[in-house]
């Protein structure tokens, strides 16, 4: 009794939520609202030991500026995240629908496994993934996650295939301190969907899988720099392989002028092949960020893209004003997509158009 009794007294309970509406002018032209709801459970068992958890909804609707009837036909209510968490002052285990995410790339990411996060969106949401994350963190800042998967379908991140909705998918990732930065190493396994491979190449399949191997770094030399660099293999009935390549570089620094105009760059390389020595099928992304306040409220950025390959330019611009609890973002931009949406499959800013979005938070 006294156990429980101390649980209840010590249990904590927040509830809080984010509402957001927008409209959406290009060729396909929208006006939609979003709400998502989150309820979070905290609890402190024993010295530097807790326990919480979240349960979060996504609850939205859209529907084409001709057609407001057409906004029965697109409403839809998922849950977002729904968690439990064990931490101490050095651990961390985390299971359920949960985002994970890593790296230091910010528009070209290499490491985009998980999440489909993109920096253009004010409200920075995606999807998460069903399974079990542990992370321990060392005295002298290295750490090290494992995590094990189950029950995602659909694709992740950069996927070219789906994932095996039957079978664990598990990796990890190894992360130390490395002179004025870090270094990190990190591997994934899955098996692959066989009627996604089949659906997609001309050869059936009775096995396949894939396993990742990577290593990122970040430093701080006056300026950032940083790496994420990718090995992918695909096995298809224990003989066949198929070799993804993946490689972003990235610099940032902060002009000190006015209230600081702050300049990113990234290059990202992307190919694949049936030997690892000899990939073809190349493409070359180049992306450049700027971003600054204009007033203590407003801050502007502007993203441009280039595609090596199709020799193409696609522009971005977003003004976001932000109050206590309130934000209003303008966006405006060109080009038929950006180039990671080319392997992403998301492509809400393609086309030309502009975008308000108001946000409120509480």
């Amino acid at each position: 009794m006294p156990f429980f009794s101390h649980f209840s007294k010590a249990t904590n309970f927040t509830l809080s939520g984010q509402a957001s509406t927008w409209a959406f002018l290009s060729d396909e032209s929208q006006i939609g609202m979003r709400y998502i709801p989150e309820l979070g459970i905290s609890n402190t068992l024993f010295k530097e030991q807790s326990i919480d958890a979240s349960i979060s909804l996504n609850s939205f609707t859209w529907f084409p500026v001709n057609s407001l009837k057409d906004i029965n036909n697109n409403i839809d209510l998922d849950i977002y995240r729904l968690w439990l968490r064990y931490s101490t002052a050095q651990l961390e285990l985390r299971i359920g629908l949960q985002k994970i995410n890593f790296g230091q790339a910010k528009i070209l990411r290499t490491l985009m496994w998980f999440d489909r996060l993109d920096i253009r969106d004010p409200l920075q949401l995606t999807d998460g993934v069903y399974g079990l994350l542990g992370r321990y963190y060392f005295l002298n800042n290295a750490n090290i996650w494992l995590w094990g998967l189950y029950g995602n379908n659909g694709l992740k991140g950069l996927e070219m295939f789906e994932t095996d909705d039957e079978q664990v998918e598990f990796g990890g990732r190894c992360q130390v301190p490395l002179f004025k930065g870090e270094l990190a190493f990190s591997f994934n396994h899955r098996d692959l969907d066989r009627a996604d491979w089949e659906s997609k190449m001309s050869t059936p399949i009775f096995d396949g899988l894939e396993n990742r191997y990577a290593i990122d770094g970040n430093w701080d030399i006056g300026i950032g720099i940083w790496f994420e660099m990718l090995v992918s293999e695909i096995m298809t009935n224990e003989k066949e392989l198929l070799w993804q390549e993946l490689l972003t570089i990235g610099t940032d620094y902060t002009f000190g002028i006015g209230p600081g105009i702050h300049l990113l760059c990234e290059h990202f390389i992307y190919s694949f092949g049936a030997e690892i020595d000899k990939t073809n099928n190349t493409s070359k992304f180049s992306a450049l960020l700027i971003d600054f306040s204009i007033s203590m409220l407003d801050r502007l950025s502007a993203i441009g893209y280039y595609d090596w390959e199709e020799e193409k330019v696609y522009t971005y611009i977003g003004l976001r004003r932000t109050y206590d609890n309130w934000q209003i973002n303008l966006l405006g931009f060109s080009g038929s997509q950006n180039p990671m949406d080319k392997k992403n499959k998301n492509n809400t800013f393609s086309g030309k158009g502009v975008q308000c979005m108001v946000t409120y938070n509480h």
